[in-house]
């Protein structure tokens, strides 16, 4: 239980921190406001806590995606998040079960077709939950007339979501890539 505390604790903070940053960089930054669709960041803590960590994950996740908008923002989305948040959470399970389901599981040694230590899997996982996460949170907010402000649920809208969490994990998978790249180093050195 106390493993399930941690994990879920660290998931909440890294899926918060990434929602905060995202939130900060919409709105707030010059060149970007307005154009956050584009590099949804919280996408990266869905994928590499529930890669990761396992599905342990998710609930921290979950936590994190409904306090941005609810504490942090709540003037954000005009609709309850709690079913789209739920179903983009979901959408990096799917993903893995679907490869798992295709026999390409998610192992822990180099002989694996797709392992912890490759970033290919990332990039696979990412484009997979990516297209679910689109077409089903969209499928779902089209069928309950809900929407952004100012907007409606169309393929653009479909398009925006698809590319902002493929961006969004890029951008964040880069930037820890660089960060961390000089400690693990010096790890192996010692």
């Amino acid at each position: 239980m106390k493993n399930f505390f941690s994990l879920t604790l660290t998931s909440f903070i890294f899926s918060s921190v990434l929602w905060i940053l995202w939130h900060f960089l919409d709105s707030h930054a010059f060149f970007l406001a307005g154009k956050g669709g584009y590099f949804y960041l919280p996408h990266a803590a869905r994928l590499l806590c529930i890669v990761y960590f396992g599905y342990r994950a998710i609930p921290g996740v979950y936590l994190g995606e409904l306090a941005g908008p609810y504490l942090i923002a709540p003037d954000v989305y005009a609709f309850s998040t709690l079913i789209p948040s739920f179903i983009s959470v979901i959408s990096v399970a799917f993903a893995i079960a679907l490869l798992n389901s295709l026999g390409l599981t998610l192992g822990h040694t180099r002989s694996s077709p797709l392992n912890k230590r490759n970033y290919k899997h990332i990039f696979l996982i990412t484009f997979i939950s990516a297209g679910f996460n689109a077409l089903v949170v969209n499928l779902y907010l089209s069928r309950n007339n809900l929407s952004f402000s100012n907007a409606i649920t169309d393929i653009e809208q479909v398009y925006r979501f698809f590319i902002g969490d493929i961006l969004g994990t890029v951008i964040v998978f880069i930037f820890l890539a660089t960060l961390l790249l000089p400690l693990l180093r010096q790890a192996r050195i010692q």
